[in-house]
């Protein structure tokens, strides 16, 4: 197990060694040093569980997650035979030795104190020559912020403010197995004005996990990376239903899991025991599970970083052709309550997830549809959402009379809403985008959202209550 510490303070931090005795190489000619150890080929998943920033950074950013999310592109596009996921809001706890890789804020090294003018520590365990598992700590004593440029100061001989995203990607080099090297690299023990990947950390990190198969993109187009939508789980056509689709020339590989008996305490009528199945879009039910760790996938879900934080919760994972897909809800012996579907993406290849749909009964309080979406990428997404329930009927009963719609942005800030689509000041534009709603009383939304983690909730008006459908479409697939 090796600590990283790297520190704003330009003074010289020891790079500690500690449980497992680690081989580290060096080539000096080069510039890099490197632990000897590396994660085996694939998608390496990290979850983000740092929240909201006390106020707006200075990059603009409210949320310390997609502050720092650009650290993972950094070296994504560096990297052959490895790639980092991000997860974001993450439900699973934070521990060591659980082969969960975690970016959070924390007071302390899991019970040992940080060291002096420490800002961050990569901690992880190693197996054989894999490395199997990494979790960077930011000091939560420490000043942090998110900016570009040289590095501020907190006034004359001070010490500096940690960017956020500069300390992450030092230490991401350290959980994909670099070690501290002096110079002007990403990679030196203090830290300094780079705040990009010098030639030698590259030369480093590709001499464990090769080039990449193409040439690094000028930019990443923006795409949805990961879904989830929470809600009350009843029986029959009450169930949580989640559809999508992808759109490319390849299959996808994803995560499903469905949360509810790890909800139990922090709100009110969880679902204690859920189930999860995967329809095919000739019906077919192609994968299904109850208890994920009586999968014979539980070892692919545990490495993948996002495994449930309750043994009664289901998880599975599936490479998928291009096409339409559907994730189903259920209690467990006829159970209901309080549910949470969630999708991530487990590779980094052109197939996207390009429209997401969930039905299932809206109620009052905690029992409204909250769905959750992530915007990754360089750019802007334009989408397009909808909540229906009227237009139903012909087909369902219990219907929601009249859903509003709400979207609000990672800080929970409402950023746009809508009662009835025709009254909505976007009318031509949603009527040009061929997506407008057949009932009067349903709602739309059409608008460019910043990459960042995103909320849309449909509740009925007057607490009406029924059966809805919320739907979000990429309108640049």
């Amino acid at each position: 197990m090796t600590n990283g510490v790297v520190s704003f303070c330009f003074t010289l931090r020891r790079f500690a060694l500690a449980g497992l005795a680690i081989t580290i190489l060096s080539s000096p000619a080069l510039g890099y040093s490197t632990i000897g150890k590396t994660w085996p080929a694939g998608s390496v998943t990290f979850q983000f569980g740092c929240g909201q920033a006390p106020n707006t950074l200075l990059d603009g950013n409210t949320s310390w997650d997609t502050a720092a999310l650009p650290a993972v592109d950094a070296w994504n596009r560096q990297m052959g035979r490895v790639q980092v996921s991000a997860v974001l809001n993450p439900t699973a706890p934070v521990s060591s030795g659980d082969r969960v890789n975690s970016v959070v804020f924390s007071n302390n090294v899991f019970g040992q104190a940080f060291g002096t003018g420490t800002l961050a520590v990569t901690y992880y365990f190693t197996q054989g020559s894999n490395i199997i598992e990494a979790d960077v700590l930011f000091n939560r004593a420490q000043a942090f912020d998110s900016y570009r440029g040289p590095l501020r100061f907190d006034g004359p001989g001070g010490y500096a403010t940690g960017d956020v995203r500069r300390v992450l990607m030092h230490e991401l080099g350290h959980g994909l197995g670099l070690n501290h090297f002096n110079g002007d690299n990403m990679m030196q023990p203090t830290t300094s004005d780079r705040e990009t990947l010098s030639s030698d950390d590259i030369g480093g990190i590709q001499s464990l996990y090769g080039v990449p198969t193409a040439p690094p993109a000028a930019a990443d187009p923006s795409h949805f990376a990961n879904i989830s939508t929470r809600m009350k789980v009843g029986l029959n056509e009450n169930a949580l239903i989640g559809g999508f689709i992808l759109r490319g020339s390849s299959s996808k590989k994803i995560i499903l899991r469905a949360t509810g008996s790890s909800l139990v305490g922090s709100i009110a009528g969880a679902m204690a025991d859920p189930t999860l199945e995967l329809i095919n879009s000739a019906g077919q039910i192609i994968a299904a599970n109850d208890n994920w760790q009586s999968s014979n996938q539980a070892a692919e879900i545990q490495n993948s970083g996002v495994a449930p934080g309750h043994p009664l919760e289901p998880a599975l994972v599936a490479t998928l052709a291009p096409g339409s897909y559907t994730a189903v809800v259920r209690g467990a012996s006829g159970t209901q309550g309080i549910a949470l579907v969630e999708g991530y993406e487990l590779d980094t290849n052109a197939t996207r997830l390009v429209n997401l749909s969930t039905r299932g009964r809206i109620g009052l309080g905690d029992e409204v549809l909250i769905g959750g979406l992530i915007v990754r990428g360089s750019a802007g997404k334009k989408m397009a959402i909808r909540a229906l329930g009227p237009s139903l009927a012909s087909s369902i009963s219990g219907v929601l009379a009249n859903p509003r719609l709400e979207l609000y942005d990672s800080s929970g800030n409402q950023i746009a809403s809508n009662d009835d689509w025709g009254t909505n000041g976007q009318l031509n534009e949603i009527l040009a985008s061929g997506l407008a709603p057949t009932h009067a009383l349903e709602s739309a939304i059409l608008t460019t959202l910043a990459p960042g983690s995103y909320t849309a909730i449909v509740r009925g008006v007057n607490n009406g209550t029924g059966i809805g459908l919320v739907e979000v479409y990429d309108l640049e697939p």
